[in-house]
């Protein structure tokens, strides 16, 4: 679990500037209750990063949000990846850090979009300086009636 200690070292860890007026939010925590909240944060995040023309890239999401996102948003899914990992136990996907790190750090995405998936502080530390590198925004999201966690609502990282 992360708590807001631990984010705040990890912004000072990366030398971010709290009073800078142009910083981005380059990585950002959010827990979801269920399958319409993970669509919503889904739909919000394609929204955002559509005029962008990049791609969008989901890692492990959720069949049924997705196929909701379709259904009743209007997104672009030529502009959409999905890549899902098979390693899942008890609802967490322990994804590769490697690899995630290496798709934010090339930026040819707008967002990459990583779903119940485990971080440790210090690999969230990572990813969010390979996002700020890329200029790709990245979202970890955890839908807390799969993995039965309290929740931490959203906390962004700068």
């Amino acid at each position: 679990m992360i708590s807001i200690n631990n984010i705040n070292i990890i912004n000072d860890s990366n030398n971010i500037s709290r009073n800078s007026s142009k910083r981005a939010n380059w990585l950002q925590l959010t827990n979801v209750n269920n399958n319409f909240e993970l669509s919503t944060q889904y739909a919000h995040i394609c929204q955002q990063h559509k005029q962008q023309k990049k791609w969008v890239l989901f890692i492990n999401p959720e069949e049924s949000s997705i196929e909701q996102l379709a259904h009743t948003h209007d997104i672009d899914a030529s502009k959409i990846l999905m890549v899902n990992y098979k390693n899942n136990l008890k609802g967490i996907t322990k994804v590769g850090l490697s690899h995630i790190k290496s798709v934010l750090s090339k930026g040819n995405c707008s967002a990459v979009i990583v779903s119940n998936s485990s971080f440790e502080t210090q690999e969230i530390a990572q990813l969010a300086s390979s996002a700020k590198k890329g200029e790709t925004r990245c979202f970890l999201l955890k839908n807390t009636a799969l993995v039965n966690s309290p929740s931490i609502d959203t906390r962004v990282m700068h």
